[in-house]
């Protein structure tokens, strides 16, 4: 399971109120992990704190399904005809957890405050709204000027509004240490009432402003690791769990053996990738790019390292998302067809020998990664198959942090395997523009293409979803014909909930919270008797 950013157990302190007493109609999941800072600030660093704070905070927009940007705590919006300002217009009547109005000088506090370079919140989501000045001429409007137009803006309004009541005051630098953050208050479809080491329990905001949750109660236990989490479930003492691919197969067994409970695909909005340095020889040539695409067997590689949980990558941009192009097509796995390309390109197999030649250099390749056992499978099966059709291959394991900091960012490898997330909207800029092939951009592969570049650079300018879609396509039709990097596959998450738990709609994880997108229409259809630890 993904659980990122736990440093230790915490102990937060005797529970306010047993558990033991009727809660009603009453989900209980089983979580990996324990939260550290139940803030939309800093829940990118923790998965249960990513959890919580979905069900405990809104936006003043939210994903759909297929990642279309829909109202939420803001019930319509208007962007100026140059692109360069969003009004929000608010639903009026939304309180907060506590009874009291919530106003646009809630949104207003809430983007100054993420823009404070003092708060050390989602740096993406910081980047953005440093340049983006949001005012409040009325208590239901809130108006953002942006630089410039930027498609991707109203994904990123889908981060949760803070109370300005409550927090007003606070010193920046301290809020992520704020008591704030264990007794948090927001506008979600449930509020926190109770919150301890081993559980958190939240209960219905009946004054939800997308309607009333059906169930009364949502338990999260918490658990050190997948194999407590799952006997949990199985136990009868929880009755969901999600499930990452790399689960160990006898686990993910026993839940699927189980009679009454029932098992929810999803799509990750992330992808594993082996990144080619396009501007270090011989992955400088498009040739030996197409080559190692043809030479890899993903199939083979999901279906022995990852028990079937992923689905083969085609694009940067994912599947389940409304940008994705489902004709861009796979690359056929043809070691024959690889050898083929490396001949054209003039590298050649000496007599009596195993590693192509050209001009008395040989092929040589270093595949790095780090440490984690399932991207080391990977890279060994990949080494043996480029292997099989003359490169001369070396794999090394590395510290994540050292593989990060010392090789990829500076450009100082050949080939890496590593993951991607491309985070709430589908934009690739970041990851594949030229001009963030530098020091302190995140294009990893130093992918340089000024019709890729255009493409990008138009999508993030027009607010039409129709158009962007369309450029999307063309961009993605480039980079598969470009091949800059090996896209491997997408993570499949399961999502194992009890059978008498009805309404979830799981569509597309842009994050792990995302399991909880239509929380409020969850309902119990008839009574279980969850055991108390």
């Amino acid at each position: 399971m993904i659980v990122s950013g736990i440093a230790g157990w915490l102990a937060f302190g005797p529970s306010i109120t047993g558990s033991g007493q009727d809660a009603g109609k009453r989900y209980v999941e089983a979580v990996i992990g324990r939260p550290a800072r139940v803030n939309p600030f800093f829940a990118h660093l923790d998965d249960a704190d990513r959890d919580l704070s979905a069900l405990i905070f809104s936006g003043l927009t939210r994903l759909g399904p297929n990642g279309e940007v829909v109202p939420d705590l803001a019930q319509s919006w208007d962007t100026s005809e140059d692109g360069k300002t969003v009004t929000f217009h608010l639903r009026p009547g939304i309180v907060w957890h506590t009874g009291s109005p919530f106003t646009s000088s809630d949104v207003v506090f809430t983007y100054s405050l993420l823009g404070d370079p003092a708060v050390q919140s989602d740096p993406d989501q910081a980047s953005l709204w440093r340049q983006v000045k949001c005012t409040n001429p009325d208590p239901l409007t809130a108006v953002c000027q942006l630089p410039a137009p930027f498609a991707p803006f109203l994904a990123y309004t889908t981060i949760g509004i803070l109370p300005q009541q409550i927090l007003q005051g606070v010193n920046p630098a301290s809020l992520s240490d704020n008591p704030f953050n264990l007794n948090p208050v927001g506008t979600g479809p449930f509020r926190l009432a109770e919150l301890d080491a081993t559980h958190a329990i939240l209960k219905a905001n009946t004054a939800y402003h997308l309607g009333a949750p059906k169930l009364d109660q949502i338990e999260m236990r918490f658990f050190p690791d997948a194999a407590s989490a799952v006997n949990a479930v199985l136990a009868h003492n929880a009755d969901g769990i999600l499930i990452d691919p790399g689960a160990d197969p006898s686990q993910t067994e026993a839940l699927k053996s189980a009679d009454d409970v029932k098992a929810y695909k999803a799509n990750r909005t992330a992808y594993t990738i082996m990144y080619l340095n396009n501007g270090a020889p011989p992955l400088n040539e498009k040739p030996v790019r197409q080559a190692i695409a043809e030479a890899v067997d993903i199939d083979s590689i999901i279906s022995d390292v990852l028990s079937s949980e992923a689905i083969p990558a085609t694009s940067p941009i994912l599947p389940g998302t409304w940008a994705y192009d489902p004709k861009v097509p796979l690359y056929k796995h043809s070691a024959d067809d690889a050898r083929h390309l490396l001949d054209q390109a003039g590298w050649k197999l000496p007599d009596n020998g195993h590693v192509r030649q050209r001009d008395k250099l040989e092929l040589r390749l270093t595949l790095l990664t780090d440490q984690d056992p399932i991207r080391g499978a990977i890279a060994d099966r990949i080494a043996n198959e480029l292997s099989d059709v003359g490169f001369a291959m070396n794999v090394t394991r590395k510290d994540p942090t050292s593989l990060v900091r010392d090789s990829l960012v500076p450009h100082d490898y050949q080939s890496a395997i590593f993951g991607g997330d491309t985070g709430p909207d589908p934009d690739p800029y970041a990851a594949w523009h030229s001009s963030q092939a530098t020091d302190n951009g995140r294009n990893i592969a130093a992918y340089k293409s000024q019709e890729a570049d255009s493409l990008m650079e138009k999508a993030r300018r027009t607010s039409d979803l129709q158009e962007r879609q369309k450029l999307y396509y063309s961009f993605q039709k480039v980079f598969h014909d470009d091949v800059p990097s090996l896209l491997l596959y997408y993570p499949v998450q399961t999502y194992y909930v009890r059978t008498n738990i009805k309404g979830i709609e799981l569509g597309t994880l842009f994050n792990t919270g995302s399991r909880f997108r239509n929380a409020q229409d969850w309902r119990l259809e008839t009574a279980v008797d969850i055991g108390q630890q």
